[in-house]
C-alpha cells in the first residue's frame, strides 16, 4: 500500500528494503567489518546506530538458533529474525505450516495505548458523523480506498439514523492522488460535505475517490503525517483501520472492514469484546 523505503546503512554494510505489511522476505548478509554488538547480528547493530531501526523487543523462537526482534521503523512495527550473522524480513511458517509471525507479533508486540493515541490526535482535523451521544468509531480512511468506500455506504444509514457517530481520521497512504483529495477533504469548510462528495463520486473501477485533489498546506501535510504515524502506532497497516471500544469500556483496534452485523450490534451499544 505504501512505497517501500531504501534503508541505507553504513558503506560496509548492504542497504535493506523493509516491505513492512507485505509477504516479500528479504536476507541481508552482516558485513564482516561491521562493529559487533553483544546482543545484536552485526548489520541490525549498524541500522540501529544509524537511526534507521529501533529495537522493540528481542526474544527467542521455536527453532534453535533463531532469534526474533520486534523492530520499529518509521512508527510501524514488525518482526525480524537473524541467524549465523543474516537477518531476515517476512513470514516465518513451521513445519506444520503455521503462520509463527503472526503468533511472534501478537505476543510480543506492546499493546498501544489507543486512548493516548486518539486523545493526541488534531482534533480540528477529524470528519465527525453522527450524533455526540451515540456509540463511537474512529476510523482510519484513506480517499482512494475501495474497502474505505464500502465502509462508508455500510455506516451511512446508521449515521443517519443516529445510531453510530464516526470520526474519519484522513490518511493518505495509496498513491499520490490520495495526499490531495485528503487535503481537499480537510481544508474544506464542511469536511463531512466534502468526504461525501468524495464518497458518492468515488469510482469503484479505478479505486479512485471523486473528489478534486489539491495542494495540501504545510499545516494539512503535517495533520496527514501524524495521523499515518497513529495509524501505525495503533497496528494498522492499512486502511480501513477501526477504532471501537470493547464490551468492558477499553479501545481496540481492527483492520478491515468490520461485518454489517457487527456494526449493526456496536450500534446498539453492545460493545464486542
Amino acid at each position: 500500500m505504501k512505497r517501500l523505503d531504501a534503508i541505507t546503512v553504513t558503506p560496509r554494510a548492504r542497504a535493506i528494503a523493509l516491505a513492512f505489511g507485505t509477504a516479500a522476505a528479504a536476507i541481508i548478509a552482516a558485513s564482516p567489518a561491521a562493529a559487533a554488538d553483544a546482543h545484536y547480528p552485526k548489520v541490525l547493530q549498524e541500522m540501529i546506530e544509524a537511526g534507521k531501526l529501533k529495537v522493540v523487543k528481542q526474544f527467542p523462537t521455536d527453532k534453535t538458533g533463531l532469534t526474533g526482534y520486534i523492530v520499529k521503523h518509521g512508527g510501524y512495527q514488525t518482526v525480524v529474525y537473524s541467524e549465523d550473522g543474516y537477518l531476515m524480513l517476512g513470514p516465518l511458517y513451521g513445519p506444520q505450516g503455521r503462520n509463527l509471525s503472526k503468533r511472534y507479533a501478537r505476543e510480543h508486540t506492546p499493546k498501544p495505548d489507543i486512548g493516548r493515541i486518539i486523545d493526541a490526535l488534531d482534533a480540528d482535523y477529524l470528519v465527525r458523523q453522527g450524533p455526540e451521544d451515540a456509540p463511537a468509531l474512529y476510523v482510519f480512511a484513506d480517499p482512494n480506498c475501495i474497502f474505505c468506500h464500502k465502509l462508508y455506504q455500510r455506516t451511512d444509514p446508521l449515521v443517519k439514523a443516529g445510531k453510530l457517530r464516526i470520526h474519519w481520521i484522513m490518511v493518505s497512504v495509496l498513491g499520490r492522488s490520495s495526499v490531495g483529495r485528503a487535503a481537499a477533504i480537510l481544508s474544506a469548510d464542511d469536511p463531512a460535505a466534502a468526504l461525501a462528495q468524495d464518497e458518492a463520486q468515488f469510482d469503484a473501477r479505478t479505486e479512485q475517490g471523486g473528489i478534486t485533489p489539491q495542494q495540501p498546506s504545510v499545516r494539512v501535510a503535517d495533520v496527514l503525517d501524524h495521523n499515518r504515524q497513529a495509524m501505525f502506532e495503533v497496528g494498522g497497516t492499512g486502511t480501513p483501520t477501526v477504532l471501537f471500544r470493547d464490551a468492558h469500556g477499553h479501545w481496540q483496534a481492527r483492520e478491515g472492514m468490520p461485518p454489517g452485523g457487527w456494526l449493526k450490534h456496536y450500534a446498539r451499544g453492545a460493545s464486542t469484546p
